[in-house]
């Protein structure tokens, strides 16, 4: 095997293993939308020292408002502040590192009725079966 083989062959395996250049890489793709409601999340290409992110913020009023895209890595842990329609919120960030990893809402917005009844059917139907056997 000639040293030109041997390069290529090199090549060949490196980039198999991921361990090619940053920006070979493809950037990470994530939804975004801002905090209008309803969202409708459009992907978006994110730089190389973001993640995916939902940021959920939260008033004294207790209104919660959320918003998807690319967040700066080191500004994932760190607690934030919005004001959207001249009130203040709380942000708290949740991020992922996956493609288009951020659809997901918070379980916060879902009405606790809804989510109440939902566990209770569910629950019904594992003993009901569990019982008619």
């Amino acid at each position: 095997m000639g040293v030109r083989s041997a390069v290529l062959c090199l090549l060949l395996v490196c980039g198999a293993l991921g361990l090619t250049t940053p920006s070979a890489r493809a950037r990470l793709r994530c939804y975004a939308c801002s905090f209008a409601r309803p969202c409708y999340p459009v992907p978006t290409e994110c730089q190389d020292d973001e993640a995916c992110g939902i940021s959920v913020g939260t008033s004294d009023q207790n209104e919660v408002i959320e918003r998807k895209g690319c967040l700066p890595r080191a500004q994932c842990p760190l607690p934030g502040h919005a004001t959207y329609w001249s009130r203040s919120y709380m942000l708290r960030h949740q991020c992922c590192e996956q493609d288009l990893c951020n659809l997901a809402t918070s379980t916060r917005q879902l009405p606790s009725l809804l989510l109440t009844t939902l566990v209770l059917l569910v629950t019904g139907f594992t003993w009901g079966g569990r019982l008619l056997h």
